[in-house]
């Protein structure tokens, strides 16, 4: 089974495909969202990608790194595009979906605080998964993707 984990940012979204039968990742990549575009086109911009990306590698269950509810930064632009996202996966073909943060995250894959930091600072890999040379954004994208396995299946 392959599986999306998102994690969204205002400027650039990052994404992994993981595959659960080869345990690793079949893709690694950003959506590096224009900055010329309005934010309706913006949005049109990153749901089509998903939409793609999601036909491209046969994905069949996704999970987004949603904003924390209590987060003292809103930003409304991730917020949006948290949501388009979430409206992607609810117009695609997937089986499934989850929506997740960070304490369904380390729940699910049963990491402490302190592990769960040192995953996002690429200092501890996870599941075998090389993540030296991520990003803590994409490193949020791989722990969504996995913790998705460890709800989904």
């Amino acid at each position: 089974m392959r599986i999306l984990g998102v994690r969204a940012a205002p400027k650039v979204t990052s994404f992994v495909v993981y595959c659960t039968d080869d345990a690793e990742l079949k893709c690694v990549d950003v959506i590096k969202i224009p900055a010329i575009l309005d934010t309706p086109e913006k949005l049109k911009y990153v749901r089509n990608n998903i939409l793609d990306i999601l036909n491209l590698y046969n994905v069949e269950l996704a999970a987004i790194r949603v904003t924390e509810a209590n987060a003292d930064n809103l930003n409304i632009d991730r917020l949006y595009i948290e949501a388009v996202i979430q409206e992607a996966f609810s117009s695609s073909d997937l089986n499934k979906y989850f929506t997740i943060r960070k304490s369904g995250m380390k729940s699910s894959l049963g990491l402490s605080e302190s592990e769960y930091k040192e995953v996002l600072k690429s200092q501890r890999g996870i599941n075998g998964i090389d993540n030296s040379e991520f990003t803590p954004e994409t490193n949020e994208a791989v722990l969504a993707a996995l913790a998705a396995e460890a709800k989904g299946c």
